[in-house]
């Protein structure tokens, strides 16, 4: 090793920053150095300091770390991306390998984000904000305030801030509604995704606009949280209340959403006609627990509606399914038709608000596309279109030899050498992308060893630019290598080495097979490329084979192996 010092991170979350003591000693894969542990407090000048899900960070939060030499860009970094993890108390170990101090006492900056992302491109954090079930995953935390770091002064507090905007509506019942229980709440017209520099900490509004569906909490009166993306304006949506087969319509005043603020309104449901009043609301920091500004008081539309949550669907090629929420008066008659037969809706025909189903049955083709058409029995309203899309299958004619998808299992090992699969290794039926087939390595090792080879079959070119396939999981101790089989290669084989996986890898041919390194994905697919432009292909005998190492605990699924 280099370096003598490894270094554990405790958050001191939000605007919070405290002391720091040491407790445990992490695991930094079985290295026996000095480490750095610490644990942090939420607090701040008395006051509690908040993210999303609460006053303190929750078990298992992760967190993507940056470290560069003082001064230096991002793009400059000696560590790109580490994650760390949480049990809960603040204090982040390494989800693998730890960062390591300069040992010539050089200093370093680290720059840190919350929730941590897989694949990061050219140090910018993609936002998407239109999935509102669940706002611990998309309340997008920073901190660059942790500079002129070295070895001897090694306790690294991290200053997150909030990064997006926080709409907050306080609801309560007026005149002619006795309760709010039943109220759903939908926003169209803002925008769901974007893009965040963890170089400069700037916010760039994207152009994908789709329909909110925050979550109502209902007790005596209803609470509504919504993250937001900075830059755009809250004039631009529309917030569609319903309740009791009543819908309830409002457009807030002009106001651009800034980084790091909370937006508070406060909303009365009516039915006797009140006006509404001075609807600005309160704009607060986050971390700021001062509310108020005038009610604003809605009623009822006037005339009837028919609307739709969605106006686009998309499903997995995969047999699969969603739901959309109609909503109209209770005494509106309705029919649901599909245009394909491929899709089927359920129910398709109703009085009222309705929660609707399409089921689409596998795709075996290429992508295709359906139209869901609503139809309300008052001819004054109009129709509404769902336009439906669901992904293509993957194919036969690109997959690298028989059953590389791991739909048929028995072509797959039909396709083997006469070693065939190791043990550990078996079909996953679900556990492939989109819920398809994979396999899935899942064991510990003892010696470096062929988890599979592949032989050439008639389909296999001679030559082709890329072998692709995608991984998801874990593997500690060691990591992966693959032979691609050529009858101009050294030894018969070219040797492409995974190394350290995080995120999408591009691999050239190595000198020889390592299986240093280790897998975590985070829970997703990564696409993992070799390159193989110029390399004559064996057509005959042995084509590829995935190798493990020795020492090493896989939990690792592996899918669709193609040339591209």
């Amino acid at each position: 090793m280099k370096f003598r010092n490894l270094l554990s991170i405790t958050c001191i979350a939000m605007l919070g920053l405290s002391a720091c003591n040491n407790d445990d000693e992490p695991n930094f894969g079985g290295l026996n150095q000095n480490y750095a542990t610490f644990d942090g407090a939420i607090e701040s000048m008395g006051a509690l300091k908040t993210r999303a899900s609460g006053t303190t960070w929750d078990s298992g939060d992760a967190i993507g770390v940056y470290m560069k030499a003082t001064g230096a860009d991002i793009s400059t970094s000696s560590a790109i991306n580490i994650k760390y993890t949480t049990p809960g108390d603040g204090a982040f170990t390494a989800a693998s390998t730890g960062i390591e101090l300069p040992s010539d006492g050089s200093n370093v900056d680290f720059v840190a984000y919350y929730p941590y992302q897989t694949t990061i491109t050219g140090q910018t954090y993609p936002i998407n904000v239109s999935n509102q079930s669940d706002l611990t995953k998309i309340d997008l935390l920073y901190s660059n305030n942790a500079t002129n770091t070295n070895k001897t002064n090694s306790a690294i507090a991290l200053n997150f801030k909030h990064k997006l905007s926080q709409l907050i509506l306080n609801i309560t019942a007026g005149g002619g509604v006795s309760s709010l229980s039943g109220l759903s709440l939908s926003v169209s017209g803002l925008t769901t995704d974007g893009n965040f520099s963890l170089a400069d900490a700037t916010t760039t509004l994207g152009t994908t606009k789709a329909v909110l569906t925050p979550v109502v909490s209902v007790a005596t009166a209803a609470t509504v949280n919504a993250i937001l993306i900075p830059g755009d304006n809250l004039n631009n949506g529309k917030l569609t209340f319903s309740l009791n087969g009543k819908v309830y319509e409002w457009t807030p005043d002009a106001q651009v959403l800034e980084s790091g603020k909370k937006y508070t309104y406060s909303v009365q449901l009516t039915t006797t006609g009140i006006v509404v009043a001075n609807p600005s609301g309160t704009i607060e920091d986050w971390t700021e627990g001062n509310t108020g500004g005038s009610t604003v008081i809605l009623t009822p539309n006037e005339g009837d509606v028919f609307t739709s949550s969605k106006a686009t669907v998309s499903l997995a090629a995969t047999a699969s399914s969603d739901v959309i929420q109609l909503t109209t008066q209770s005494t509106e008659n309705w029919t649901a038709t599909s245009s394909q037969t491929w899709l089927t809706i359920s129910p398709t025909n109703g009085t009222g608000n309705a929660t609707i189903t399409l089921t689409a049955e596998a795709n075996t083709g290429a992508a295709r596309t359906a139209t869901i058409t609503l139809t309300p029995a008052t001819t004054s309203l109009s129709p509404v279109t769902i336009s439906v899309e669901q992904a293509a299958a993957s194919t036969g004619a690109d997959i690298a030899f028989p059953g590389s998808n791991f739909e048929d299992w028995s072509a797959f090992l039909s396709n083997l050498n006469s070693y065939g699969l190791l043990p550990f290794g078996s079909q996953s039926a679900t556990g492939g992308r989109n819920g398809s087939s994979a396999l899935h390595i899942a064991g510990s090792t003892t010696a470096n060893e062929y988890m599979f080879t592949a032989v050439a079959s008639t389909s296999t070119p001679v030559s082709a630019s890329k072998i692709v396939l995608y991984l998801k999981g874990t593997a500690t101790g060691k990591s992966l290598s693959f032979n691609v089989y050529s009858p101009d290669a050294t030894g018969g084989y070219y040797k492409f080495n995974l190394g350290i996986c995080n995120g999408d890898a591009n691999l050239s041919s190595s000198g020889a097979n390592a299986y240093t390194g280790s897998i975590d994905t985070g829970g997703q697919w990564v696409k993992v490329i070799l390159d193989i432009t110029g390399y004559n292909l064996s057509t005959t005998g042995n084509f590829f084979a995935l190798k493990t190492g020795s020492s090493a605990t896989y939990d690792l699924y592996v899918d669709d192996i193609t040339f591209e």
